[in-house]
C-alpha cells in the first residue's frame, strides 16, 4: 500500500520530511561521522567542550541542501517509475508490487538521487571533520561515488519494509493514512534493518571522502580491506550504535512528517472539492 498522490506531491512531502528530520538529528550525524572518520570516541558534551556549541552544526547548510535535493529526486523518480510499472502490469496505483520490482525501482531512484548530490555530500563530510583533521586538502568531487551503488539499496529496502509494516500492522483507513505514531515506528524499524546490513559501507564511504592521507583506496574493495587491516572486523562497524540511534530518529521523523503533509494535501483537496459541489448546487 503506497501513496497514490502525484509524484511532485510525494517528492515535496518527502524532501520536507527529510529536511526536518535532518535538522533535528544533525548533531548526532556529525558525531557519527567524526567517530567513523577519526577512529576516536566522541560525544556531544566533549565536542561542545573542545570546539564550542557551534561545532555541532558544522556543514549543516550543505547537508540540508543535499538532503532536500536528494529526497526530492528520490521520491519523484520512485513514484514516477512505480506508476509506469503499475500501469504496465494493469494494476491499481495502490497495489503492492513484487519484492524484486520494489527493490529495483527504489535502487534506481537511489542511484539517480545520489549521483546528483554526491558533491554536496562530500563537502558536508569535509566540513564535519575539518575540526578533527588538520589536512584541509580536497581531492575530487566524486570521491566515494562507487559506494553509492551499494548504499542506494538502503532507501529501497527502507521504503519497502515501511510499506510492509503498513500492510501488516494497519487496517482500513489507517493503512492508507498511517497515524503519526505508526509512521514514526514503521520508519524507524525499517531504517534500522537497512542500516545493520550496510553499516560497513557507510564507514567505508566516510573514510574515502575524508581520507586525506591516502590510507584507504578509492574502490569499495580496497577501502574495506584497508579498514579491516587497520582495525580488524569490528572497525567495519565503527559508530554503529550512533548510526542506528540517529537513523531511528531521522527516518522515523521523516516518515511521520511526510505522511502528515500528504494527509494535509488530501484534506485540502477534499475540502476544495466539497466547496465546489456546494457552489455548483447553489
Amino acid at each position: 500500500m503506497t501513496s497514490v498522490l502525484p509524484p511532485f506531491v510525494q517528492a515535496a512531502s518527502g524532501s520536507l520530511g527529510a529536511a526536518s528530520a535532518n535538522a533535528l538529528t544533525y548533531p548526532l550525524d556529525l558525531i557519527t561521522t567524526r567517530i567513523q572518520a577519526t577512529e576516536k570516541s566522541a560525544s556531544i558534551r566533549k565536542q561542545i567542550h573542545t570546539y564550542g556549541l557551534s561545532s555541532l552544526y558544522d556543514g549543516i547548510w550543505s547537508d540540508t541542501s543535499a538532503t532536500l535535493l536528494s529526497s526530492f529526486l528520490y521520491y519523484y523518480v520512485y513514484s514516477f517509475l512505480r506508476a509506469l510499472v503499475v500501469r504496465g502490469n494493469g494494476k491499481s496505483k495502490a497495489a503492492m508490487l513484487s519484492l524484486p520490482q520494489e527493490l529495483a525501482i527504489g535502487y534506481l531512484s537511489g542511484i539517480a538521487s545520489r549521483s546528483i548530490t554526491t558533491p554536496l555530500n562530500l563537502v558536508t563530510v569535509r566540513l564535519q571533520t575539518a575540526r578533527v583533521n588538520d589536512d584541509s586538502s580536497h581531492k575530487g568531487e566524486r570521491r566515494g561515488f562507487s559506494s553509492n551503488f551499494v548504499l542506494s539499496l538502503n532507501p529501497a529496502v527502507t521504503l519497502y519494509l515501511f510499506q510492509q509494516y503498513r500492510r501488516v500492522m494497519l487496517k482500513g483507513r489507517d493503512r492508507a493514512s498511517p497515524p503519526p505514531g505508526h509512521s514514526f515506528v514503521g520508519g524507524a524499524l525499517a531504517n534500522s534493518i537497512g542500516e545493520l546490513h550496510l553499516s560497513s559501507a557507510v564507514v567505508q564511504q566516510v573514510l574515502i571522502r575524508d581520507s586525506r592521507s591516502g590510507h584507504y583506496g578509492p574502490s569499495i574493495r580496497s577501502s574495506l580491506q584497508g579498514i579491516y587491516t587497520a582495525g580488524g572486523f569490528f572497525a567495519l562497524y565503527r559508530g554503529l550504535a550512533a548510526q542506528l540511534f540517529k537513523g531511528i530518529l531521522r527516518q522515523g521523523t521523516a516518515m511521520m512528517v511526510k505522511q502528515r503533509i500528504e494527509q494535509l494535501v488530501v484534506q485540502a483537496y477534499l475540502r476544495q472539492r466539497a466547496l465546489r459541489r456546494i457552489q455548483y448546487k447553489g
